[in-house]
């Protein structure tokens, strides 16, 4: 895995796990405002920026514990807080719920892992939508035709997959559904939100902080689903430097 290193010496390691179809390079501002108060690795997660994507097609599982395993016998790090955005967060709540995990706090920012329950309306046009582009899929004569059809009808990560060659991680991961596993979480755990947020949307949060019992949840108003990294970067820092003084999120 590629990774950067910064931070101070000593202390609990804290571990930045960026979003779809990012890189390390979203948490940098971030790792700016944290400075020398604790040991910070930024990861390239398998499959972006400057780290090769797994051979097969891996489940979030599969991530965590392939992560779990490099930070300890490359790096010596056992233990560790995460930092998860998004796809993230999604890994994060993996790490999280192992029986004897590594995590000793968790934050989930903008993150996805729960299937909240949709109106009947919104299903019922989600599979209308899943009909028509398989119909006009089918009818495609040409790769480049299929492209401008995913471009209509799909999301821009589900587009941005083909582009990377991670279609098939993405399908397989987006259709998780932790919930089930979240009662086994726990470490404390903070939720950072943005109201804006379409991509994960605060009832995702919500959800999550339901079932994870030493959690809390924190919501920013004028925030979306990147903007809580960049102009919220100064909120999630304060919620990380709490933790290291030994406060307590609220």
């Amino acid at each position: 895995m590629f990774y950067e290193k910064r931070g101070g010496d000593e202390g609990v390691p804290i571990i930045f796990a960026h979003g779809w179809g990012r890189d390390h390079k979203d948490f940098i501002p971030v790792a700016e405002l944290v400075g020398d108060a604790a040991p910070l690795v930024l990861l390239d997660l398998h499959g972006f920026g400057e780290t090769p994507r797994p051979e097969t097609d891996w489940t979030t599982q599969d991530y965590a514990l392939a992560i779990q395993d490099y930070l300890e016998t490359e790096l010596g790090i056992t233990k560790f807080k995460w930092v998860g955005h998004s796809f993230g967060g999604r890994i994060g709540l993996r790490l999280a719920s192992m029986s004897q995990s590594p995590v000793e706090h968790l934050f989930i920012v903008a993150g996805a892992g729960v299937k909240l329950p949709q109106p009947i309306m919104r299903r019922l046009r989600g599979k209308w939508r899943s009909w028509q582009f398989k119909r006009k899929k089918a009818a495609a004569t040409s790769e480049e035709d299929l492209i401008a059809l995913e471009k209509v009808f799909g999301s821009p990560d589900y587009v941005q997959s083909r582009e990377i060659g991670m279609r098939d991680i993405f399908i397989r991961t987006v259709q998780e559904d932790q919930t089930a596993e979240l009662s086994k979480i726990t470490c404390p755990t903070t939720l950072l939100y943005g109201a804006k947020d379409s991509d994960t949307p605060p009832a995702e949060g919500r959800a999550i902080h339901s079932a994870i019992a030493h959690s809390a949840y924190v919501e920013c108003p004028e925030f979306d689903h990147f903007s809580i990294l960049s102009r919220g970067r100064h909120q999630l820092t304060t919620l990380i430097l709490e933790t290291l003084s030994g406060g307590k999120a609220q």
